[in-house]
């Protein structure tokens, strides 16, 4: 029996382990039943060196909630409103090379911003952690704030409301 030519482009099936939360959503948003929430989700994609590493630091460290892998390559996270999409350049889905053979990268300055109830304390505990904050904490206009680097070099800037900030009725502290 010969063999199809095509197998040579074929993909290779990544199984996906999802959490029964997540099945159960989909089936929600699918059916129409999608949670009342669901408007206000924000999506944000990191491109991240280490999968496992950058993974752990936003679970650990920032309470983020996994909620489904895909092999090397990709993982979602869930904080609140915001998903937080993380891939690994030159792997398959969103990091594989642009036409012209330039990979996505991680870093930069475009950053996910991250409300605490108190910053001194979580930048003090995230530096006892071993995390990178640049810089000290500043004020800004009418929140606190710091910047931290996810292991790749991915910004997160974590800010504390001061007096008369003003967020739309989602904003929640930590």
């Amino acid at each position: 029996m010969t063999t199809d030519p095509l197998d040579a482009l074929r993909l290779p099936v990544v199984p996906v382990e999802p959490r029964p939360e997540f099945a159960e959503d989909l089936l929600r948003r699918i059916t129409g039943a999608a949670r009342p929430d669901a408007a206000r989700e924000v999506t944000v994609r990191y491109f991240v060196r280490d999968l496992d590493t950058a993974t752990a630091f936003y679970r650990e460290r920032l309470g983020f909630t996994e909620e489904l892998r895909s092999g090397p390559a990709f993982a979602m996270l869930y904080r609140g409103d915001l998903r937080l999409l993380l891939s690994v350049p030159g792997l398959p889905g969103a990091g594989r090379p642009m036409p012209d053979g330039t990979l996505p990268e991680p870093g930069g300055w475009n950053r996910i911003a991250l409300q605490v109830s108190d910053l001194p304390a979580t930048v003090a505990g995230l530096r006892a952690a071993g995390a990178t904050v640049r810089g000290e904490i500043v004020a800004g206009v009418g929140v606190r704030q710091a910047l931290l680097e996810d292991p790749s070099g991915n910004l997160i800037e974590l800010f504390e409301p001061g007096t008369g900030y003003h967020g739309r009725g989602g904003d929640q502290a930590d």
